[in-house]
């Protein structure tokens, strides 16, 4: 921990192939509950799950996710980047698709309560976002821009209060497989997630 918004963990999962059963995983699964439970100590959590290629990591996340719906007391938004994809924000693009699907079967009353003020840059940015009636039936502002590093930055801010918004209400997971492959628009949209002020309470774990 740190006095930054937010802390990091690296769960390094040793070479032993992984049983599906998960026996001997219980201490690794315990570590991504706790920081799960952390997020209510008022900072995002970023955990990265480490380990040689072929040792089950993906497997071992899903299961976590798994469990963490099962309960019915989280949302889950996850994805996964895929080395000769060619997409923008590729990192985010499974994740932003999941915020989508989970707005759109919202109450309409509830999602519109998670619209955030620059919805518009948002679905500009994230044009799936479009589908959702809450965001785009939202009231048009003036001066947004048409594109550059200032729509960019809006749309940021829009994601980061539709996450805080809605990481108040339930846990929040955001999980993102093979984030090796992911590109720059992705890692500077991650840090400003991260970045104070306001950070969603959530959990992160690639």
């Amino acid at each position: 921990r740190g006095s930054t918004s937010s802390y990091s963990a690296d769960l390094d999962l040793p070479s032993a192939a992984l049983p599906e059963t998960f026996v001997g995983r219980t201490r690794e699964i315990g570590q991504l509950e706790t920081a799960l439970g952390d997020t209510n100590d008022g900072k995002p959590v970023f955990v990265l799950v480490a380990g040689p290629s072929g040792i089950g990591k993906t497997t071992f996340v899903e299961h976590f996710l798994s469990s963490a719906k099962s309960r019915g007391d989280a949302v889950v938004l996850s994805g996964r980047c895929y080395e000769r994809e060619s997409v923008p924000f590729k990192g985010f693009d499974g994740v932003i698709d999941a915020l989508s699907h989970y707005l759109v079967r919202l109450p309409d009353a509830d999602a519109a309560r998670l619209v955030p003020r620059q919805a518009q840059a948002l679905s500009r940015v994230f044009p799936v976002l479009g589908r959702v009636q809450a965001i785009a039936s939202a009231p048009q502002r003036r001066g947004l821009p048409s594109g550059g590093v200032e729509l960019r930055y809006r749309a940021f801010e829009a994601l980061k209060e539709l996450l805080a918004k809605l990481a108040e209400e339930r846990p929040l997971i955001l999980s993102i497989d093979d984030l090796q492959w992911s590109d720059r628009d992705s890692a500077r949209l991650l840090k400003h997630l991260l970045t104070p002020p306001n950070p969603p309470l959530l959990l992160i774990v690639v």
